[in-house]
C-alpha cells in the first residue's frame, strides 16, 4: 500500500478512537475503539502490512526507547514520597495482580496466556511492549491475547474505580457536614531548586525541541549499552525508565520532556502499531476463543487487587472503597486517574467548597497510584517476567 495513504489511514482510526473517548469521557479507550475497527478492517481485506508501509513501525523501533525515558522525567521522587501510603498500597496490589494471574490464573488458563496477560493487566502499554517481544516466538496467539488483555482493561476498570471513588466521596461529603473535614489550602511557598539537581538549567532561548530529543536519545543509547553489558539480561526499556528518572532529578533532563519536545502524540501514536499488528492473523473464532481466559485473567486480577489493596489499606488507615480505587488504577493509569477524581467531585459536591475538598482529598492519591502502577511497578515486573518464558 502507498505509505501516505497507510499513514492517512491509520491517523483517522486513531483519530476516531480519540472522539469516541472523549464522548465517553475514556470509559471507551481509544485503544479498544481502533482495535475494533483494525480487526474488522483486516477481516475485510485491509492489507495486513498497512503498519510497515506507513513507516510507523520502523520509527516505533527506534523511539519506543525515547517514550520510556520520558515516562521517567513525568515521575517525581518528591511526590511519591509525600503520597509513600499511596505508593505501598498501589505497589503491593500491583505485584498480587501480576503473581496473582500468573500462579492462580496458569493453573485454569494456558500459562503463557497467564504469564502475558499478567503484567500487562497490572500496566498497559509498556508491559505489553516488554511482554510481547519476549513471547513473540511462542506464537501469534499469545501476542494477540496479550492485545486483547491490553484494549480491554480499561473496560473493566474504569467503571470499578469511578463507582468506588464516588463511594469515598460521599464518605468524604459526610465528614465535611461533620465539620472534621475542611479545605486544606496550599502554603504559598517559594521556588526551590530541586534535591538533587546537579546540572544547571538550560535557557529557554537555547531549549528547543531538537535539543530535547537529542537528550532524550543520548540517554536511551545510555540504556541500550548499560542493557548489553547484561548480556540483554536487564531489559533496555526498563533501564530507560529508571534513566529517565534519574537524569531528570539531577537537571539534565526535563519533567515531560518528550511532550515539551511536541513529540509525544507522534511518537506513542507509532508504538501503539504494535499493539494492532497482531489483529491482522486473527479471527472472529480466534477472538472468541479468548473470551473465557481474559475473564480468568480479569477475574483472578481484580480479586487479588481487592484482597491485598483492602488489607494494605486498612493498616494505613484507609477506606477500603479508596484502597480499591487505588489499586485498581493498574487497569487503566492516566488520563483516566485524573477524569474519575475530577467527574466524581463535581457530581458528588453540592457547593464548590465540598467539590474542591473531594478533588484535594481524592487526586493526589489517584494520579500517583496511576504513576507507581502503570509506570514503576509493572514495567519492572513485565521485565522480570520476561525472563520467565
Amino acid at each position: 500500500m502507498n505509505g501516505l495513504y497507510a499513514l492517512t489511514i491509520v491517523m483517522l482510526v486513531y483519530a476516531l478512537g480519540d472522539v469516541i473517548a472523549t464522548k465517553t469521557k475514556a470509559i471507551i479507550s481509544m485503544l479498544f475503539v481502533a482495535s475494533i475497527v483494525f480487526a474488522v478492517a483486516f477481516w475485510n481485506g485491509l492489507p495486513s502490512t498497512i503498519f510497515t508501509d506507513s513507516a510507523l513501525q520502523g520509527f516505533a523501533s527506534v523511539t519506543v526507547g525515547l517514550l520510556l525515558v520520558h515516562m521517567g522525567t513525568t515521575i517525581s521522587i518528591k511526590d511519591l514520597v509525600k503520597e509513600w501510603k499511596t505508593v505501598i498500597i498501589v505497589l503491593c496490589s500491583t505485584i498480587a495482580i501480576c503473581l496473582g494471574v500468573y500462579f492462580i490464573g496458569g493453573l485454569i488458563i494456558d500459562r503463557l496466556y497467564a504469564l502475558i496477560g499478567a503484567p500487562i493487566l497490572g500496566g498497559g502499554v509498556v508491559a505489553f511492549l516488554v511482554m510481547s517481544g519476549a513471547l513473540k516466538a511462542a506464537g501469534t496467539n499469545i501476542v494477540v491475547f496479550g492485545s486483547l488483555v491490553l484494549v480491554l482493561q480499561g473496560v473493566f476498570g474504569f467503571p470499578i474505580a469511578s463507582i468506588l471513588c464516588r463511594k469515598e466521596a460521599g464518605r468524604l461529603r459526610g465528614r465535611i457536614l461533620e465539620g472534621t473535614l475542611v479545605y486544606n489550602k496550599p502554603l504559598e511557598t517559594k521556588e526551590t531548586k530541586p534535591k538533587w539537581r546537579i546540572i544547571p538549567p538550560i535557557p529557554d532561548d537555547y531549549n528547543g525541541p531538537d535539543l530535547r530529543i537529542a537528550r532524550l536519545a543520548l540517554v536511551a543509547c545510555f540504556a541500550q549499552y548499560l542493557s548489553g553489558l547484561s548480556g540483554g539480561k536487564v531489559n533496555m526499556l526498563i533501564i530507560c525508565l529508571l534513566l529517565g528518572v534519574f537524569f531528570r532529578e539531577i537537571g539534565f533532563l526535563d519533567e515531560g520532556e518528550l511532550t515539551k519536545a511536541n513529540g509525544f502524540t507522534f511518537v506513542i501514536g507509532a508504538v501503539l502499531v504494535n499493539v494492532f499488528a497482531s489483529l491482522a492473523n486473527t479471527t472472529p473464532a480466534l477472538l472468541l476463543s479468548m473470551i473465557g481466559p481474559l475473564l480468568v485473567v480479569v477475574v483472578v486480577g481484580l480479586a487479588c487487587c481487592a484482597v491485598v489493596s483492602i488489607l494494605v489499606g486498612r493498616i494505613f488507615g484507609q477506606s477500603w472503597y479508596m484502597s480499591f480505587a487505588l489499586g485498581v488504577t493498574a487497569l487503566f493509569g492516566f488520563p483516566g486517574t485524573f477524569i474519575v477524581p475530577n467527574e466524581v467531585s463535581k457530581s458528588v459536591g453540592q457547593t464548590e467548597e465540598e467539590k474542591q475538598i473531594i478533588m484535594q482529598n481524592l487526586m493526589p492519591k489517584m494520579i500517583i497510584a496511576g504513576m507507581v502502577s502503570v509506570s514503576i511497578v509493572s514495567v519492572v515486573f513485565a521485565g522480570i517476567m520476561s525472563a520467565w518464558v
